[in-house]
């Protein structure tokens, strides 16, 4: 028999388009601190907003940070700029910010983290229940190709194996966690979550984090081949370090799926060579594949 390669996926702008998803979450965010701090809604639209502004002119000092240090950079997904506005205002560095967090607290949230991913939760379903699954267009044939090429496909992703598999099964893919599905998906990965050390990389002038224990047992339990994510520091940090080091279950190679939004900071030198093949869609990965292979 001859080789198959596994690819170990990101979901969520790998296999989607999660512009219309963070637009609809941040709106939501917003509404929710207008209406809990009582201000009125167009006031609370323009000042959060200016917030938001603000930060994307320093995006370097942004980001989503669950326990203070930044996982991930506000210039690098979408998704990331509710959390990152609800950080900023935990931060109290502007003085507009602090009748909303005094809102938040006495709605009963334990802190502005805790509320932000309450809204996450919240305003993601309130998406999926609204509109249609934002996966890529022919989502079964591209992951035919790629395994006709010679890989089999693991998704592994932060969003919860429910969405993933409910999204792919629009697409007529069966999907889901453990054996006997024809697409096997890692839920709830907690790439983001940063464990007690503090193992950083520069890259493009940004401090990332390395230490992120969850995401390492699920690369180690996998031993992946090639590993393809849209957020570098979330998805390809910790992979390219494995794979410096010469770990033994680091990927080979490291490919990262490019958007519009996606920092020069990653893309005009791959991350300092730590990516090996920028892509536009996962329609590009069986030629990876084949070229692997030979």
């Amino acid at each position: 028999m001859s080789r198959r390669l596994k690819i170990l996926s990101d979901f969520d702008g790998v296999w989607t388009n999660q512009g219309p998803e963070a637009s609809l979450l941040l709106d939501w965010m917003i509404g929710k601190l207008g209406e809990l701090s009582g201000v009125p809604a167009p006031e609370a639209n323009e000042e959060l907003r200016a917030l938001c502004a603000g930060m994307k002119n320093a995006p370097a000092q942004h980001g989503w940070a669950p326990d203070g240090r930044i996982s991930a950079y506000l210039d690098e997904d979408p998704l990331v700029e509710s959390s990152a506005l609800t950080r900023l205002l935990a931060q109290g560095t502007d003085p507009r910010g602090q009748r909303y967090v005094d809102a938040v607290k006495s709605a009963g949230h334990a802190s502005l983290a805790d509320f932000s991913e309450w809204c996450f939760r919240t305003a993601t379903a309130s998406f999926r229940d609204a509109h249609p699954p934002c996966i890529v267009p022919d989502a079964a044939n591209l992951l035919a190709a790629i395994e006709d090429a010679g890989a089999e496909v693991v998704i592994i992703s932060n969003s919860g194996a429910d969405k993933i598999a409910h999204w792919f099964q629009s697409a007529g893919v069966d999907a889901g966690e453990g054996e006997g599905h024809a697409l096997r998906l890692r839920g709830s990965a907690m790439k983001w979550f940063l464990g007690d050390g503090d193992d950083a990389i520069e890259v493009g002038g940004r401090r990332i984090h390395v230490d992120r224990p969850k995401y390492r047992a699920a690369i180690e339990a996998e031993n992946p081949d090639l590993i393809i994510g849209d957020v570098f520091s979330l998805d390809l940090a910790l992979p390219h370090v494995m794979r410096s080091r010469g770990e033994r279950q680091a990927p080979a190679t490291l490919c990262l799926r490019r958007h519009a939004h996606t920092p020069r900071w990653v893309t005009e030198t791959k991350a300092g060579g730590a990516i090996d093949h920028i892509v536009g869609s996962v329609a590009e990965l069986p030629a990876i594949v084949r070229d692997l292979l030979r």
